[in-house]
């Protein structure tokens, strides 16, 4: 067997509920932080399930914009 090849791709989206304020702008907030980490398990989970599912490897959340 070969090793697969891994591919990364964006996905840009709008969260409505999320109120954005200037805290999501700095990656070294507490806020930025716990956004991050709740989206990542939220895709994670999602893409987990989907028909690229056994090839996932999982995400990364790296902005956030108004």
């Amino acid at each position: 067997t070969t090793a697969a090849t891994l591919e990364r791709f964006t996905v840009n989206f709008t969260i409505t509920n999320l109120p954005y304020t200037s805290h999501l702008e700095n990656p070294d907030s507490a806020k930025f932080t716990a956004t991050q980490r709740v989206m990542n398990m939220m895709l994670d989970r999602l893409l987990k399930e989907s028909s690229i599912g056994p090839v996932f490897q999982g995400c990364e959340t790296t902005d956030f914009r108004y």
